[in-house]
């Protein structure tokens, strides 16, 4: 039976960012404490993964790479409809750029979800937002990608036409599988979970998988694989300044108008 790879990623919850902080000795997100939860992309990812699974009968298999205790936001694919997934969890793993990241899940779909029918990805990751990991993954598994997806269509879950969003227009692929896909928000609306899904979840397969096991090498992965370091941080001075103009309207209109001329703002 054909398997659609879904590559997924726990991000820190948004609306706990104001407690986010990188290390200053390594350039490293700090995410603890932090509750995840999935990427917003990557469920439009799932979506259409979802969606070829009730058209052909395909499965779906989740992949991810995330510290042991995302687990729990692992779970919402599988209440959506994910068949199983696996989960790359290791201290060897942390601090990984996009290179690190990507050679880790190809590995883990060669290990674990291999032979693949499609790999579908978000497009970028709200926590990162470098559009770079979908290409990369591709990279490492020789196969051919296409970004940046807001229309996707098959007949026979063979031939695909994709269709890409450019500044000044669109652009339309005809491609066979397998290839790898990476999707906006524009393709769809990801379905919500329900009860039924929730209680099915609890049954399905979560696999972690720790370094050893999918034989990686670890000269390239987590921070001692990741060529793209954070050279330096610095808090930009912020200096700002205000005034209070009073009097009648007409009055404070000119003098506004007086000091935006002095500030070479008009």
């Amino acid at each position: 039976m054909p398997n659609v790879v879904v590559c997924v990623k726990p991000i820190p919850d948004p609306r706990h960012w104001d407690r986010l902080f990188l290390d200053p000795e390594t350039g490293v997100l700090k995410r603890a404490g932090i509750p995840p939860a999935l990427n917003p992309l990557d469920k439009n990812a799932l979506e259409v993964a979802l969606q070829l699974k009730e058209r052909f009968g395909w499965e779906v298999t989740v992949v991810s790479m995330a510290p042991p205790d995302t687990t729990k936001a692992l779970r919402e694919a599988l209440a959506m409809g994910a068949d199983r997934v696996y989960l790359a969890s290791d201290k060897a793993l942390a601090g990984a750029d996009t290179l690190a990241t990507a050679y880790t899940l190809a590995q883990l779909i060669r290990k674990k979800a291999s032979p693949f029918h499609l790999v579908i990805c978000g497009n970028i990751s709200l926590d990162g937002s470098t559009s770079q990991v979908p290409a990369q993954i591709a990279h490492y598994l020789g196969i051919p990608h296409i970004t940046h997806a807001t229309h996707v269509e098959t007949e026979d879950g063979q031939l695909f036409t994709i269709t890409m969003n450019i500044k000044k227009g669109e652009l339309v692929f005809r491609c066979t599988t397998p290839f790898l896909l990476a999707v906006t928000k524009d393709v769809n609306l990801p379905r919500l979970v329900n009860v039924m899904g929730i209680i099915a979840a609890e049954t399905k397969p979560l696999e972690v998988i720790d370094a050893r096991e999918l034989e990686l090498d670890l000269d390239k992965v987590g921070l001692k694989g990741s060529p793209t370091r954070v050279r330096g941080l610095f808090i930009p001075e912020i200096k700002r300044r205000r005034e209070i103009l009073t009097g009648e309207p007409e009055e404070v209109a000119e003098e506004l108008l007086n000091k935006l001329h002095e500030a070479g703002v008009l």
